[in-house]
């Protein structure tokens, strides 16, 4: 703070200073006339012209003769006017008030809106607050994303922190930095079809909900790697679909609803390619009836519009970021995570995915309490909606974390 208060008061003298010698020297000079000086560069540019053959002679003098008589009025004129500078000692008081007036108001506003007696926070000490935060709830997005990219920095080759970094850039909003770190995490770990299913949904959230090439091509990297993941086929259909081939991504799905075990997706995705078939067109579950909606897939429903808190999985991997702390503070973070969600939900309660999620986070932390409560909550929030109880009861067998 004094290094700041030094370099503030050596700028406002500096600046003061070049103020009042540019003011100084131009009170010592008389005022004159500008129109005066006008008709005298005519006169020269005149001359000039001739000189370089460019005005012939009648038109030099015609030229002269006019630009001479323009500038015998000017002088007369301001012979009449009285055309004086202001005193100079006016005019110095003036411009030293200036001076020193401007840099003792910014000063007074400093004081009275600023924080003079703030210590200084450097980056390094905000983090340490914010890791040691009570409840990350209070964390702002971007500081919950330094959080977990300070995490990241210190383990820079271990994918899955990278895969739950990517997570909270998702929930902050920041789609660009998430595809960034996913790409990163594939080039470390190839052989993960999780990571090549994550990166391919978060290009199409990059891209509203459109499929682009690069997500196809992560899809299939996933599906090549695991061929029942059901996440990476769904959006390959979906893809056909959007691209015009509505018979081939028909097809996909109908290949894929067979190969699914259990019954309830079964018939939810059969209710959405019922809804497409008949539309002609890619009938998101949104604007399908009610009777497809109670049908749409979890698996769908994670996909296309991932809860702003930790999975399952991404608990866990919270948890391989955390890898170097304690086992009671990898937990103890992880719980931090899960409480961030429950107070998000506390404030906006509308969102059944992210109630799923938080059910199923709470399985994966052993807390069969609240897990029982937050699926009991959300059970009376969306009873009716067949899509949200079939993601909440998956969501509710979900394993505990492995020791």
């Amino acid at each position: 703070m004094i290094v700041l208060w030094i370099a503030a008061a050596l700028l406002s003298a500096l600046t003061a200073a070049l103020v009042l010698h540019r003011a100084s020297r131009r009170a010592g000079s008389p005022a004159a006339d500008p129109t005066v000086d006008i008709y005298r560069r005519q006169l020269a540019e005149i001359d000039d012209l001739a000189d370089r053959g460019l005005l012939r002679e009648s038109e030099r003098s015609a030229a002269r003769a006019e630009a001479g008589r323009r500038l015998l009025t000017a002088a007369d004129q301001s012979k009449a006017n009285g055309v004086q500078s202001a005193p100079p000692g006016a005019m110095r008081r003036w411009v030293m008030l200036g001076a020193v007036a401007a840099p003792l108001g910014a000063l007074g506003l400093y004081l009275a809106l600023g924080s003079p007696g703030l210590p200084d926070q450097p980056f390094a000490q905000r983090l340490a607050t914010w890791r040691s935060a009570p409840n990350p709830a209070d964390l702002s997005p971007g500081e919950l994303t330094a959080v977990m990219q300070d995490a990241v920095d210190r383990r820079p080759n271990d994918p899955q922190g990278r895969l739950l970094l990517a997570r909270v850039q998702v929930a902050a909003g920041n789609l660009d930095a998430a595809v960034q770190n996913l790409k990163t995490a594939v080039r470390l770990a190839p052989g993960q079809a999780e990571l090549w299913e994550a990166l391919g949904e978060t290009l199409v959230q990059q891209a509203q909900g459109q499929e682009p090439a690069e997500a196809q091509g992560a899809f299939r990297r996933a599906v090549a790697l695991d061929p029942s993941a059901v996440g990476p086929r769904y959006h390959l259909g979906r893809a056909k679909i959007q691209a015009g081939d509505l018979a081939g991504g028909l097809g996909d799905w109908r290949a894929l609803a067979a190969s699914l075990t259990e019954p309830d997706e079964q018939a939810a995705l059969n209710a959405q390619i019922a809804a497409t078939q008949k539309a002609g067109r890619l009938a998101e579950p949104a604007a399908q009836d009610e009777a497809a909606q109670d049908g749409a897939a979890g698996a769908q429903a994670e996909a296309a519009s991932p809860g702003p808190g930790p999975s399952g999985s991404q608990v866990q991997a919270a948890a391989a970021a955390q890898a170097g702390a304690t086992p009671s503070d990898r937990r103890a973070f992880i719980q931090s995570m899960v409480e961030s969600l429950a107070a998000k939900l506390k404030a906006d309660p509308q969102d059944w995915r992210s109630w799923a999620l938080l059910v199923r986070s709470y399985g994966v932390l052993g807390d069969k309490e609240k897990q029982t409560a937050a699926y009991g909550e959300a059970a009376k929030r969306f009873g009716a909606n067949g899509d949200a109880m079939k993601a909440l009861d998956d969501a509710r067998a979900a394993p505990p974390a492995k020791p």
